[in-house]
């Protein structure tokens, strides 16, 4: 995990201390800190596959699967706006057949979302209750995911409370989303190597609570 934190910070630090337009560049939609996110996710989804590991964790395989369809772009490639925004629903000008993509596509999202919680939500708290690799991984993944969603957008944000940020401090926080972004994928691969590296020793389904 910590080559992971390293990762990111490098990152982070390399981006804040580059040039503006190579700022821009790295923050950019199809940029190079948004590819090897989408890298990452990869990555992940060939380790479960590799390691055999489908079966115990079949919710964070798709899970991993949605992250991926969200990095590239998935809930706006195919419409007209984004899927999350209600008045996406509420306009007259997007086709019936874009809001039955977009409400397929938000239902599998939260059906996955709630095989996920009702399959490993037990487990999970037992990792946190022992402090393991997994749950710290777990945790990070989530924190790093919930930031960059709260800080997505910053200049609108920024209007809400009054503040007229400079387009230096826009760069910064597109910048630290990215990153943040960058490092989930990284992190799921850390919670599914550490909980591999126990299956070796102590082989049992990931749902069902720790093999001691």
């Amino acid at each position: 995990m910590g080559l992971v934190i390293i990762l990111v910070t490098t990152v982070l630090l390399a981006g804040l201390l580059a040039p503006q337009n190579v700022q821009t560049l790295l923050k950019s939609e199809g940029g190079p800190i948004e590819w090897a996110t989408v890298a990452g996710y990869v990555a992940a989804l060939v380790y479960i596959i590799i390691r055999r590991l489908y079966g115990p964790a079949k919710w964070i395989f798709w899970l991993t699967v949605l992250l991926l369809m969200r990095e590239l772009d998935f809930d706006t490639r195919f419409t007209d706006g984004k899927i999350t925004k209600f008045d996406f629903f509420r306009s007259p000008d997007v086709p019936l057949v874009q809001e039955i993509y977009a409400i397929a596509l938000l239902g599998v999202f939260f059906f996955v979302v709630y095989k996920v919680v009702t399959t490993y939500a037990r487990n999970f708290l037992d990792e946190i209750a022992d402090r393991s690799q997994i749950a710290m991984a777990a945790m990070l993944a989530i924190g790093s995911a919930g930031f960059s969603k709260l800080i997505d957008g910053p200049k609108r944000k920024a209007g809400y409370l009054g503040i007229d940020p400079s387009e230096q401090s826009i760069l910064v926080f597109q910048l630290l989303e990215e990153t943040l972004e960058l490092a989930i994928p990284f992190l799921i691969i850390v919670a599914l190597s550490h909980y591999y590296q126990r299956t070796l020793s102590s082989p049992g389904p990931l749902a069902d609570g720790r093999q001691h």
